[in-house]
């Protein structure tokens, strides 16, 4: 293994995000209906992370079939979470038919942004670039969430977001603990770790008070 400690960091972010999917599926009541996009988004960051994990480990010769293959594979998958992020925003604070409009256009970005990752360039940059409009739209509707509700679960969940973006810029400036044995890559997933158990606790919230309103 190449890059052991950000190997290690993906695969547990990996197993966290498999974790959260599996709970919220357990969080179906009879007056609230699954909400499928949180498990989505939870389940696409898990084989992102696992993905990733494989390449920093195993695949980091970029000319080798493992990186071609995992690589864009893994920056897809991220794009799908972006997506997911969209729908998430969009059943939270907007009625059926404007949901599929927004919906649509995200589906348009997704589109375009596969064809980049396939066809023109698989830096990281990408991938935050796409999913960093889905993240202030998902805390946005996280924040107007807790003023309406009042709800601590919605803050705490709009202040996960907050981290992750936080996170993302710090792993563009690569901050880290230590360039050999905890780099910004590691790093980076501890805190996206930290801000996926806050994003967790408001979509459990919203999953048991069926929040939805499309």
């Amino acid at each position: 293994m190449t890059q052991v400690d950000v190997s290690l960091t993906d695969y547990g972010l990996a197993a966290e995000c498999l974790c959260f999917a599996y709970l919220i599926a357990r969080f179906r009541t009879r007056t609230s209906s699954l909400p499928v996009v949180f498990i989505v988004f939870f389940f696409s960051i898990a084989i992102a992370a696992a993905a990733g994990g494989t390449v920093h480990g195993f695949f980091l010769d970029e000319s080798s079939l493992g990186y071609r293959i995992l690589w864009p594979f893994t920056l897809i998958v991220m794009g799908i979470t972006a997506l997911s992020g969209v729908h998430i925003g969009t059943a939270l604070h907007f009625s059926r038919s404007t949901a599929v409009y927004i919906n649509r256009i995200a589906l348009a970005v997704f589109a375009i942004y596969l064809a980049i990752v396939l066809f023109i360039r698989t830096d990281f940059l990408i991938a935050i670039l796409d999913y960093l409009p889905a993240l202030v739209f998902v805390g946005g509707a996280f924040l107007l969430s807790h003023r309406r509700q009042k709800k601590p679960a919605f803050l705490i969940g709009f202040l996960g977001v907050c981290t992750m973006l936080f996170a993302a810029a710090a792993q563009q400036a690569k901050l880290g603990i230590d360039p050999r044995y905890f780099d910004h890559n590691a790093l980076y997933h501890v805190l996206q770790a930290i801000a996926l158990f806050m994003v967790f606790l408001a979509a459990r919230e919203t999953s048991k008070a069926g929040e939805f309103i499309n």
